[in-house]
């Protein structure tokens, strides 16, 4: 921990080689935060540097009483939703859901759930998740991820409520029927 204390207050005097070692230290982490909103290594990886370019330059507005790994992780999803929103215009069109169908197949099969537990590896439900188009992967990884409310993804993308969750809906319809499709395959 004091290591670690070291190393920011020579990244808040800019020091490039303590720079250096944060990166280092915190990429791979920031890197499994990233992997869940991009498609592919590349664009998570952009993702992560945007991320590091904040956290680098809002230093000086980082106090100690908040862990500084939760600080860093909250920054960078933040640069996701801000990246979604930067180049990715939500398309609008309010459709009606029926609440009822809305609620009564609001969580994946239990039965398909308990199944994909047991035969995929968390690899293999990563893929499935990436497989999503972007709205509704987004949606889905701040819901389910990330914990945050209907009203709060909906404030942060600009978005109404029914929009996230419509597009929350749509995403575990999506997953529910990759699973049942993969383990018609795989004969579980």
């Amino acid at each position: 921990m004091e290591k670690l204390d070291k190393l920011i207050e020579d990244c808040k005097r800019n020091d490039r080689r303590a720079q250096h070692a944060l990166y280092n230290h915190f990429f791979q982490s920031l890197m499994g935060i990233a992997r869940k909103y991009k498609h592919n290594d590349e664009e998570a990886a952009a993702l992560v540097n945007e991320a590091f370019f904040k956290i680098f330059t809002q230093l000086d507005r980082y106090h100690a009483e908040v862990p500084f790994e939760y600080w860093i992780k909250r920054i960078t999803i933040n640069t996701a939703i801000d990246d979604y929103r930067k180049y990715k215009k939500m398309k609008e069109s309010e459709q009606s859901i029926d609440d009822n169908m809305l609620a009564s197949s609001a969580l994946i099969n239990r039965e398909v759930y308990n199944h994909a537990e047991k035969a995929l590896q968390a690899k293999d439900i990563l893929k499935l998740i990436e497989s999503l188009d972007e709205n509704e992967r987004i949606v889905f990884n701040l819901f389910e991820i990330e914990g945050m409310q209907h009203a709060e993804i909906a404030e942060v993308l600009q978005v109404s409520e029914r929009t996230s969750k419509r597009y929350l809906y749509q995403a575990r319809e999506q997953l529910k029927s990759k699973m049942k499709t993969l383990f018609s395959v795989i004969k579980i």
